[in-house]
């Protein structure tokens, strides 16, 4: 049951932390989950600095990266796959019943607890699966922060080229 114990709380920042090191790491790029205002109002004021300034590849890629609902719908499922992985690793609650039963003139109390003794036996074996899920998810969002970075990458390329055969067809 230490293992159980060990691993069965919540982290500081909702799995967020090794996607974050990892595309800090691998693209040199800071990524921001917006969980509250402070941090929306933090992400839309470096989008702001970002716009004021002519859009080079590293402004684009880190406006992408700042600025894509569907990156943090992806963060936000980091935090709903934690809850899970949690919930994994948590004994099951027991049930309590309590009854009264007639018969003529006798009364009979009846009184339980039970619990749920195969979630019980399954519960290292659960916690487990929930892990490596939650592992999976992590590097399916990491995955999507440098599917995107590509994205971005090959656009401004593009657009780029593009403005530059405006230019040569003028």
């Amino acid at each position: 049951m230490t293992t159980i114990k060990r691993c069965a709380g919540f982290s500081q920042d909702g799995g967020f932390d090794p996607v974050q090191q990892s595309a800090e790491r691998q693209l040199d790029k800071q990524l921001l989950w917006a969980r509250d205002e402070a941090d929306r109002g933090q992400i839309e004021a470096r989008v702001a600095e970002l716009l004021g300034e002519p859009l080079s590849l590293d402004a684009a890629i880190q406006l992408a990266l700042l600025n894509n609902r569907g990156l943090q719908a992806s963060f936000d499922e980091l935090g709903i796959g934690e809850a899970e992985r949690v919930q994994a690793g948590r004994l099951p609650n027991p049930g309590f019943s309590y009854g009264r039963l007639e018969k003529g003139s006798e009364v009979e109390y009846e009184r339980g607890l039970h619990l749920n003794l195969a979630r019980l036996i399954a519960l290292p074996l659960t916690s487990r699966l929930e892990g490596r899920r939650f592992e999976q998810l992590q590097r399916q969002t990491s995955l999507a922060v440098f599917d995107l970075a590509s994205e971005t990458r090959k656009a401004w390329y593009q657009a780029v080229a593009a403005e530059e055969g405006l230019v040569y067809a003028r």
